[in-house]
């Protein structure tokens, strides 16, 4: 598997120019570029607002399988593991956890590096029903961009994957209850709703 975390790496040069939006991959409208940790010669395109705004009305939220959701995690964990090695130590990409969200309607979920994927697929898996828009840590994109490519196709257009910076985090801001998933803390000007530590007991 290591082999084919190589080889997906490889690859990032050219899907980092893309978002997953509406249920399938598209351009992002920026042009603006930023480096990616651990990736020298990769280059991230970062959303802004026109792409958070095509986002958002392409989100449909419906009825979601989360077993499906799940297996679908489960069937992708090989290759996750083998890219978190070269983003963050010790995780072991365990199942998914169980979240119940306290609010309804689509949501907004920033995420560290360090946060656990076993973490960050709970979460997503339990807002694909509500929709989500997703912006990974830009230390994490390459398995943030292999675990929207195992649950995207199964949560349909109900998941969103937004690559950027703190600028693309303000973007999305307003546009549902955000979770901020770090152990550090958010900007003092976004709107939090939901924090989530990347450390510790995971308490619903």
């Amino acid at each position: 598997m290591e082999g084919a975390a190589a080889d997906f790496r490889a690859e990032l040069s050219e899907r980092l120019f893309v978002l997953y939006l509406g249920g399938r991959w598209m351009a992002p409208l920026s042009g603006r570029l930023i480096a990616v940790p651990g990736l020298p010669l990769a280059r991230l395109a970062c959303a802004e607002a026109g792409d958070v705004a095509r986002a958002r009305a392409g989100l449909q939220p419906a009825a979601v399988d989360g077993t499906a959701l799940r297996a679908a995690y489960a069937g992708s964990a090989p290759l996750l593991r083998a890219l978190r090695v070269h983003e963050t130590p010790d995780d072991p990409v365990a199942e998914p956890e169980a979240w119940d969200l306290p609010f309804t309607g689509p949501a907004v979920l920033v995420s560290a590096t360090s946060v656990p994927l076993a973490r960050v697929a709970g979460l997503l898996i339990a807002g694909a029903g509500q929709g989500m828009l997703w912006k990974p840590a830009p230390g994490a994109a390459a398995s943030a961009h292999a675990l929207i490519r195992a649950l995207g196709p199964v949560a349909g257009a109900g998941l969103a994957m937004l690559q950027g910076d703190h600028a693309t985090g303000a973007a999305l801001a307003g546009q549902g209850p955000l979770i901020w998933a770090s152990d550090a803390p958010p900007p003092a000007d976004l709107p939090v709703s939901l924090r989530v530590p990347a450390t510790g007991p995971h308490r619903r």
